[in-house]
């Protein structure tokens, strides 16, 4: 069946994006660690979010002019749609990018081991996502997928030994 082969054929495309975009993204703590030899952290907080905001600025602006398949009109209505609980969970995720931001920063400027904290990062929160899908989703995972999170807790426990 074509489509069945089509879909398969999406599908490792989708991966070898991801993958390329894993390999780019692992860059980061070290261009993090390159810049913060010239900049504190709450300098390197502040150029950053500028140059997304920059970024962010020249999407909406293509969005209002370019993209006429969905009117910009249309995503207000569904911001004004939000609760109050959902603007509060906004403000939170916010608030946690910002203060999570400016402890990474200090972390790759006074530590030199950018490889390791960003595997205790990824680790944490991994550890985190299942802790919170237990407690408060009430998910259940095997015993397999309990002992990866262990097997990599020890793992980077032992990378980060000298």
């Amino acid at each position: 069946d074509s489509s069945t082969s089509r879909g398969l054929g999406d599908v490792y495309k989708r991966q070898q994006y991801m993958f390329g975009l894993s390999i780019l993204k692992s860059f980061t703590p070290y261009f993090r660690k390159h810049v913060l030899t010239t900049l504190n952290s709450h300098d390197l907080l502040f150029i950053n979010t500028f140059i997304i905001f920059l970024i962010v600025f020249v999407f909406f602006l293509y969005k209002l002019l370019f993209d006429k398949s969905k009117p910009l009109i249309e995503t207000f209505k569904n911001y004004k749609s939000l609760s109050f609980s959902q603007l509060g969970a906004l403000f939170v995720m916010a608030l946690l990018a910002v203060s999570s931001s400016i402890f990474i920063y200090e972390f790759d400027k006074n530590y030199n081991t950018p490889l390791i904290n960003s595997m205790f990062m990824r680790t944490a929160s991994t550890i985190s996502l299942i802790l919170v899908g237990i407690f408060m989703f009430e998910e259940k995972y095997s015993w397999k997928q309990i002992l990866g999170v262990f097997l990599t807790i020890f793992g980077v426990y032992f990378i980060s030994q000298k």
